[in-house]
């Protein structure tokens, strides 16, 4: 099969490797569409903490269709459409036993540990494939993937009907964050400074858009929000500058959701204001039991994918599609790859 595979940072390659062949757990799944996610951008930079091994086809956010079934068929079935949340996890460490399997002490990741859906077929766990709806295109299909991260942080962050959600950054977290915080009942504001994605939120629903440079961001959340700060803040930056910022904008008992990283050995945040505001500051990581709830908003209609695609490729032109990303922040949220 073809696969764009990343033989060093900076540098991908087109070639032929070796088809892969099914676990008796697993499926094999041709892949037809494929997201590029931050952590692929970063991978190709090498720097990301989890992609060490060079080389690896990066890749975690596919749709596409069932092309062969190991061991016994488990009611699959060959051309079947599919979604995948693209984990291996061991089932038997703590984290696994107590319900937490994405917190598992062995957690592989297609496109970070596991060869991944830069490709033409990828091999999925039976038990984290899902059937993806005929209402529901390959593309869409791609975005369950991110939207899961979302439903995951704001269901963790506690995100309730009337609550003041502030989101901090526009790219595909940011915005499919914003709407998951609307679909439980928020009240949102998204925070980004360029215009083309505060446009997009906007389309999508957002309550409010604001530039994180331009505007006061504490006085734009009081005059919305009856003189109070935010009681949620959502960082989807993965920014240094955002996530100093985000201390600054909640209330007194309210809750800061860390759900983009900087990959930096360090960050500067203000833990005085953490201590003496009673706030909570909460991590979150993947997805757990959330691809469920996820593919049933975007069937209801809750959730808009299509306006957060910008970009589109094929699988000769996978290096070009990160590099879109890159070198295109103003106008770019979501490439997606066709293999």
């Amino acid at each position: 099969m073809r696969a764009a595979v990343c033989v060093k940072p900076f540098e991908i390659r087109l070639q032929q490797v070796g088809d892969p062949e099914p676990k008796p757990d697993e499926l094999v799944v041709r892949v037809r569409a494929t997201g590029v996610c931050g952590s692929d951008v970063r991978g190709y930079q090498g720097i990301h903490p989890e992609i060490t091994d060079y080389p690896v086809i990066l890749g975690h956010e596919f749709a596409g269709e069932v092309a062969a079934i190991g061991g016994d068929g488990d009611g699959w079935r060959i051309g079947q459409r599919v979604t995948v949340e693209p984990i291996t996890v061991d089932g038997t460490c703590a984290a696994c036993l107590r319900g937490d399997y994405h917190l598992c002490d062995h957690l592989w990741l297609n496109g970070h540990q596991y060869p991944g859906s830069f490709a033409e077929y990828t091999t999925a766990k039976k038990r984290f494939t899902y059937p993806l709806p005929e209402a529901l295109t390959f593309e869409q299909g791609a975005m369950i993937e991110p939207l899961a991260v979302c439903v995951h942080a704001v269901r963790v962050a506690g995100v309730r009907l009337g609550d003041f959600c502030v989101v901090l950054g526009g790219g595909t977290i940011g915005q499919l964050a914003a709407q998951v915080a609307v679909a439980a009942g928020a009240t949102v504001m998204l925070a980004d400074p360029f215009p083309f994605k505060r446009e997009v939120a906007s389309r999508c629903g957002i309550h409010y858009t604001a530039d994180p440079f331009g505007d006061n961001l504490e006085e734009a959340i009081r005059e919305r929000n009856h003189g109070q700060l935010a009681d949620v803040v959502l960082e989807a930056a993965g920014a240094q500058q955002s996530l100093a910022q985000s201390v600054t904008l909640v209330r007194k008992g309210g809750t800061i959701m860390a759900i983009g990283f900087t990959a930096q050995p360090e960050d500067r945040i203000n833990l005085t204001l953490i201590t003496i505001r009673e706030l909570k500051f909460l991590g979150t990581v993947i997805y757990c039991r959330d691809y469920p709830p996820a593919i049933q908003l975007v069937e209801q209609g809750r959730i808009k994918l299509d306006p957060l695609m910008t970009a589109f490729s094929t699988l000769d032109q996978a290096e070009q599609a990160i590099k879109t990303v890159i070198e295109h922040k103003d106008r770019n949220i979501k490439s997606m790859i066709r293999p």
